[in-house]
């Protein structure tokens, strides 16, 4: 299904919505990628792709709803498609090589600066570079995740001229569902072996967390979109993966415009950039030497046939489109309880993600 889609070279989502067994698939008919304006969010209908940097040069994409179907998994796949994708002329984002020691001195450097009162904490990622077999299959791949990380939001993008995107991310953004929004705040990160084992959070997590959840309750707030209900922190879990979860309920403005302004005081919040927020952002493109382009951005369908979700670009990879070779990308929050061994060891988890279901295809050799 999805290798036939790649091949036909028109923009396409494919995405699982958390707990669900169906996969959905929207199709643009025409083969060159549409943008938009956030502030036009209200007007927009499609698969929204949109970059970490709302300020940078990276275009905000919407893959039009021509066609839209279900699919189930572990149908009958059809023939793999060879990498680099044919027709994907634009390069893929450069990144540089960022090992252990680099990625540690990093955050000694962000440390340094929170010491000096620069900002509370700044989320630090890296990317890295993996060889992939030059057939590869993605339907097989779609369906592998899904059978291993049942309770996040799964995605596969397809945009010509911009390369493939995809992840299992467990952070929702902003859900419309009748009268109300839903957004939440997720920070803290502790390995488990599943759901059955209840973590001791320590105190460096349980701050994490407190910090993004104080940011967007004052940020609605400034905004004038106070929140009806605040539930957490609770535990959930990505896999083998925890994280503390705090959830908002908004009710829906009055005015249709606004909506595109509780999504415009949100992006990027503290837990994938920071706080305060503007000197987090010059912190992490004065150190992180990469340009995140749609990891830690926002995606999802958005007033469709489907429910309106827009969750954040975690666990999530690249595919290249010059080599058989994809990029990884995970990050952390540095604050000044923050340990550098630690947080690279975080990241490393993070990778697992994508990386144990790699590992997994056919002809995959590392």
């Amino acid at each position: 299904m999805l290798n036939l889609l790649i091949k036909t070279g028109y923009p396409f989502a494919a995405f699982r919505f958390p707990g669900e067994h169906e996969f959905i698939n929207i199709v643009q008919t025409q083969r060159e990628p549409e943008t938009f304006h956030p502030k036009d969010l209200d007007n927009v209908s499609g698969f929204i792709f949109s970059p970490f940097d709302r300020e940078g040069t990276d275009p905000h994409f919407v893959i039009r709803h021509d066609l839209s179907y279900t699919w189930n998994p572990g149908n009958p796949t059809n023939a793999p498609v060879s990498l680099p994708i044919s027709g994907n002329q634009a390069p893929t984002n450069p990144v540089p090589a960022i090992n252990r020691s680099e990625y540690i001195r990093q955050i000694e450097q962000v440390l340094e600066r929170i010491r000096k009162g620069q900002a509370q904490k700044v989320v630090l990622s890296r990317p890295q570079i993996i060889k992939l077999p030059k057939i590869f299959d993605f339907t097989i791949f779609f369906t592998n995740l899904h059978l291993v990380y049942p309770d996040a939001f799964l995605f596969l993008v397809f945009l010509p001229g911009y390369g493939i995107w995809a992840g299992a991310t467990p952070e929702l953004f902003l859900q419309q569902n009748g009268r109300y929004l839903k957004t939440v705040s997720l920070a803290g990160t502790l390995p488990v072996n599943g759901p059955e084992e209840l973590p001791f959070w320590p105190e460096k997590e349980k701050e994490e967390q407190q910090i993004v959840t104080e940011y967007i309750k004052e940020t609605l707030h400034t905004a004038g979109f106070d929140p009806a209900e605040i539930n957490g922190p609770h535990t959930i879990y990505a896999g083998k993966i925890a994280h503390l979860q705090t959830i908002f309920k908004i009710p829906v403005p009055a005015e249709r415009k606004k909506l595109a302004e509780v999504l415009h005081v949100l992006h990027p919040t503290p837990a994938i950039c920071g706080y305060p927020k503007q000197s987090a952002l010059k912190i992490i493109r004065e150190t992180e030497k990469y340009n995140r382009q749609f990891y830690t951005g926002y995606m999802g369908p958005w007033h469709t046939r489907y429910p309106s979700q827009l969750y954040i670009n975690l666990r999530s990879m690249q595919f290249s489109t010059t080599d058989a070779q994809a990029i990884l990308y995970a990050g952390g929050g540095i604050t000044g309880a923050s340990d550098p061994a630690k947080e690279w060891d975080e990241t490393a988890m993070k990778m697992q993600t994508l990386l144990s279901v790699l590992e997994k295809m056919p002809n995959f050799a590392q």
